[in-house]
C-alpha cells in the first residue's frame, strides 16, 4: 500500500501553474501589505495586479508571513483523510512562515507532517518541488525523496541582480548615500542566496551586461556539470535582459532545461522592477 504523499508549499516560490496542476501541489499565501490594505498573495492579489500597484506606490509594500492558523486550515483536511503532507518552505532564516508551519504541525497532534526548509526563495522553492513531484510520480517513497532533497539543496545556487537600488534604499537595506552613489556610478549589485538561506551582496560590478556575465560565471565555478539538470531564470516585472541571459545560460553553462518565471511579492517587494535571477 503506498503511502498518500500530499505536497505543499507557499506563495514565497512564486510556482508556475503548471507544475500545481502537474503535481498537485498547494500553495499557502502570504500577505501582501499596500499602506492599510491587506492581500492575500495569489488569491486576492494577482501578479499582474501586484506588479501594477508597485508602479503607481509611493511606499513600498510589505509582506507578512503565513500565520499558523492558516496552514491548519490548509493541512488539516488532508490529515484527516490520511494523508502524509510534505511541506517545502521558503528559507527560515529570511522569514517566519516555515515557524508557522512548525506550530500548526504541533496544534495538529501529529507526526503526518513533514518540513523541509528550503533554505531559499522563489524558483529556487520551485525547483525542490519539481523534484518531489516527479519522483512521487515514479513511485518513490518519502525518505527517498528528503534525501534526494537534502542532496539538491547543498548543490543549489541562486545570484540575482537588480536594476536599481531604489527598492534597496527604500526597504532599509542600503543607506540613501550608498543608494545615490551606486546609481551615479551604474553600480550593480549580485546578490546570492548563501547555503544557509540568507541573502547577501556577493559582489558589486558596474553595468547590467557584466552583472549578467558575473552571474553566469558564479555558476560555472561551482564546476557541476548541468547537462542533465534544470536551472531557472526568473525576473521582477520589466526586466529586459531575460533573452540576454537565457542565451549566455545555453552557451556557457548547457542545461537540459530552463524554466522561467516572473517573481512574486515576497521577493518583489525588495527586489524591485527590472531584477532578474539565475537559480540551481
Amino acid at each position: 500500500m503506498n503511502e498518500k504523499i500530499k505536497l505543499f508549499t507557499d506563495s514565497a516560490a512564486d510556482l508556475p501553474q503548471i507544475y500545481r496542476e502537474r503535481y498537485g501541489i498547494d500553495v499557502v499565501p502570504l500577505s501582501v501589505i499596500f499602506g492599510d490594505e491587506e492581500f492575500k498573495d495569489g488569491m486576492t492579489l494577482s501578479l499582474t495586479e501586484f506588479w501594477a500597484k508597485v508602479k503607481i506606490a509611493k511606499e513600498l509594500p510589505s509582506t507578512n508571513q503565513v500565520n499558523p492558523n492558516d496552514f491548519v486550515d490548509a493541512f488539516g483536511p488532508y490529515i484527516e483523510q490520511g494523508y502524509t503532507i510534505l511541506y517545502i518552505g521558503l528559507s527560515s532564516k529570511l522569514t517566519g512562515t516555515l515557524q508557522s508551519a512548525v506550530l500548526a504541525k504541533n496544534l495538529l497532534n501529529t507526526d503526518q507532517i513533514h518540513i523541509f526548509d528550503s533554505r531559499s526563495a522563489s524558483i529556487g522553492e520551485t525547483l525542490l518541488l519539481i523534484t518531489a513531484g516527479r519522483m512521487l510520480q515514479n513511485g518513490r517513497s518519502l525518505d527517498e525523496i528528503q534525501q534526494k532533497l537534502e542532496q539538491d539543496r547543498k548543490d543549489a545556487f541562486a545570484y540575482f541582480t537588480i536594476d536599481s537600488l531604489t527598492h534597496l534604499v527604500k526597504g532599509g537595506r542600503l543607506t540613501k548615500t550608498q543608494g545615490l552613489v551606486g546609481s551615479m556610478l551604474n553600480i550593480k549589485p549580485i546578490l546570492q542566496v548563501t547555503p544557509e538561506g540568507t541573502i547577501e551582496v556577493a559582489e558589486k560590478v558596474r553595468s547590467t551586461k557584466k552583472a549578467l556575465q558575473t552571474m553566469v560565471a558564479k555558476a560555472k565555478e561551482r564546476n557541476i556539470d548541468l547537462s542533465k539538470k534544470r536551472v531557472a531564470i526568473v525576473h521582477t516585472w520589466g526586466a529586459e535582459t531575460v533573452p540576454e541571459l537565457t542565451e549566455l545560460v545555453k552557451r556557457e553553462l548547457a542545461p537540459s532545461e530552463i524554466i522561467e518565471g516572473l517573481i512574486g511579492p515576497t521577493i518583489g517587494t525588495h527586489a524591485g522592477p527590472g531584477g532578474i535571477a539565475l537559480f540551481f
